[in-house]
């Protein structure tokens, strides 16, 4: 159990909540790393509309990192030992400007 800690990092998970998202970037800990598997499992972003992802998750991070999606949002460094990269949560829009697919990608 021990090594399982070592080797993929604690971080104690926590729901989803809009308003600590929105200010998690300023603050330290990752606190968005530890609501994003909340926020997925709840299947909360599914076919919401530009408006309401910014109402939801506020503007997403201003990075020239994965450009071929819609919106990208900083998580946090990677869950891990060795924390060299970040995590990022990207969403791309349908033609109709709803979420259709959303991921967690590491740079």
């Amino acid at each position: 159990m021990l090594w399982l800690t070592f080797e993929f990092g604690y971080l104690p998970s926590r729901s989803f909540d809009a308003d600590g998202w929105k200010q998690s970037e300023e603050v330290e800990g990752s606190p968005r790393l530890a609501m994003v598997d909340s926020l997925i499992e709840s299947r909360k972003l599914e076919g919401k509309t530009q408006d309401e992802i910014l109402a939801l998750l506020g503007p997403p991070t201003d990075t020239s990192y994965f450009t071929d999606w819609d919106a990208v949002y900083w998580l946090g460094p990677e869950r891990g030992w060795l924390r060299l990269d970040s995590e990022w949560l990207v969403l791309r829009f349908d033609d109709k400007g709803r979420v259709f697919e959303y991921q967690l990608v590491r740079d």
